[in-house]
């Protein structure tokens, strides 16, 4: 695809044994290498294209006026970053100090949320959603 990526949809996957994912066929069609797999805000993992990585970077720092807090927050995004490929057979390797720093099992959700996905361990992203529906109800 071009510069923008329209990704949606939540879709239930396994990593293996050697810390793969295989990205569901509707979503790694949309995408092109490289891609940058980030630690999220919450406690997930997104995937972005360059120039929307740098774009979401751009922005998040413009909202803070203190240099401390933007070193801070720049230390956390790009030492928390890696530019990643997507294989032959449609997985990514995820770093295992990822993995082990937001506690991603196996089982996993990944979710479609237009210029980004997000991976989040099952149990967490379903007691996230729990959350979310019991502050809006």
């Amino acid at each position: 695809m071009g510069d923008k990526w329209m990704l949606f949809g939540t879709y239930e996957h396994c990593m293996d044994a050697k810390q793969r994912l295989t990205l569901p066929a509707k979503l790694r069609n949309k995408l092109s290498n490289p891609i940058y797999l980030t630690k999220g805000f919450e406690a997930d993992l997104e995937i972005w294209s360059k120039d929307d990585f740098l774009l979401q970077i751009k922005e998040n720092l413009n909202k803070i006026s203190d240099q401390k807090d933007i070193r801070d927050l720049e230390r956390i995004i790009w030492s928390n970053t890696v530019e990643i490929g997507i294989d032959n057979l449609g997985r990514i390797k995820i770093p295992y100090n990822l993995i082990q720093s937001l506690n991603i099992e196996k089982d996993v959700f990944i979710l479609g949320l237009g210029n980004r996905l997000e991976i989040w361990s099952k149990n967490k992203y379903n007691q996230h959603k729990k959350e979310l529906l019991k502050e809006n109800s």
